[in-house]
Parts: structure tokens; C-alpha cells; sequence
């Protein structure tokens, strides 16, 4: 499965999610610009200290049932996408069964996430479809419970794309009407790609 990133396939792919991602890495390796990106990182705000008490804000019970999400993927080259997902969760004994499909103009993709709890700390698995509609190996995924929200982290795959493994940084924030805001990174080699902003909202909103 092993493909360079100027591979013709990824190279004719447009509108999607890991285009951006995995064509804005080649960019910035070619134009050697990985150590300027340094500041870059902390101004992105990927701090990962959290506080180590309960949040109030409760994931496993925002999605457990139905929600929806809106958003954009805002790459570090190129243009701004829009895209939309829905949830489907089943929480049972503190484990929550998530499948998150995203919507992009040229198809669905799916991500499967098992998540447990221990206090405030999240861990568990994500499994994400590919461009050739195959589940990918699960990858770790590991988090904390936040004052107002959550944070996950996971080495894995852009929905829909190929076989280039990210870094993604999830930081939820809960909000006074209900929603919930998910700043998203995506980093490669420790240089950020791009950020995805997201609203979720919950069922019948």
C-alpha cells in the first residue's frame, strides 16, 4: 500500500479532505520550510497540559444516540472545504460504539470509535475508511476530560484518504446552547498541516 506523495493517483484527487493534508506536507518538504513552523505549533495552541479534575461536560453522554456536525478543513496551502458528518452512538457499561460518517462532494467515509473512560481519562481505538473503501487498522487513541470539554489525540488516516499516517489533536469545547465546538489539527512529523474548524450539534437541533 506503500505510495510517495508524488504519486499521479493522489496528485489527481480534488475536493477532499486528506488533499489538502497530504499535498500542503509535500509543499512545505519541498520548500524546506519545516523549521519556520516552529513557532507556528505553539501559536496553534497544541499545548498538551489539562487540568486533572471532572469535567462537567459529559462526551460519552453528548453522543450517545444521534448528532451531526458542520465544518471546514482550513489547510496551511490551498483552499478552505466544507464538509458535514453524522453520529450514531450506543454507550453501554462507561464504553461508548461511535460511527461518524463524513459527508465530502465526492462521497461518505467512515470513521468507527470505541472509547472508554477511567475518571477523566479517555482511551480506545478509531478505525477510518479509506479511498478505496477498505476500514483501516485500528489506531490508539488516547484523551482526557475536560473543565468544559475534551481533548483526543491519535496517530492516524484522513477519511477517504490514502496511506499517509497524521497526527490528529481534537479539542472539544462545550457551549451555553447545547453545541459543542471541536478544534481539529492535523500535523505531520510534529509541522502543522491544517486545522478543521467543527460544530457539533445534537439530535433534533
Amino acid at each position: 500500500m506503500s505510495h510517495s506523495i508524488g504519486d499521479q493517483q493522489r496528485s489527481n484527487r480534488t475536493g477532499r479532505f486528506v488533499t489538502f493534508v497530504e499535498r500542503g506536507f509535500g509543499s512545505l518538504v519541498q520548500n524546506g520550510a519545516q523549521y519556520r513552523l516552529a513557532a507556528m505549533i505553539l501559536a496553534l495552541g497544541l499545548t498538551m497540559e489539562v487540568p486533572a479534575y471532572a469535567a462537567p461536560f459529559d462526551l460519552f453522554s453528548f453522543f450517545d444516540g444521534k448528532a451531526r456536525s458542520e465544518g471546514t478543513v482550513n489547510p496551511l496551502i490551498g483552499k478552505s472545504m466544507p464538509f458535514t458528518a453524522r453520529f450514531s452512538g450506543k454507550l453501554d457499561n462507561g464504553k461508548l460504539r461511535l460511527v461518524e460518517t463524513f459527508t465530502f462532494p465526492d462521497g461518505e467515509f467512515d470513521q468507527i470509535w470505541d472509547l472508554r473512560r477511567d475518571g477523566i481519562t479517555i482511551s480506545g481505538t478509531v478505525q477510518t475508511e479509506g479511498e478505496d473503501g477498505e476500514l483501516s487498522d485500528t489506531a490508539s487513541v488516547n484523551g482526557q476530560l475536560l473543565p468544559e470539554g475534551a481533548m483526543l489525540t491519535y496517530d492516524g488516516y484522513a477519511p477517504g484518504g490514502g496511506d499517509m499516517v497524521l497526527s490528529f489533536t481534537h479539542r472539544m469545547t462545550a457551549r451555553s446552547d447545547g453545541t459543542v465546538a471541536n478544534d481539529v489539527t492535523i500535523s505531520k512529523f510534529f509541522l502543522p498541516l491544517a486545522r478543521s474548524k467543527v460544530t457539533f450539534y445534537p439530535d433534533k437541533r
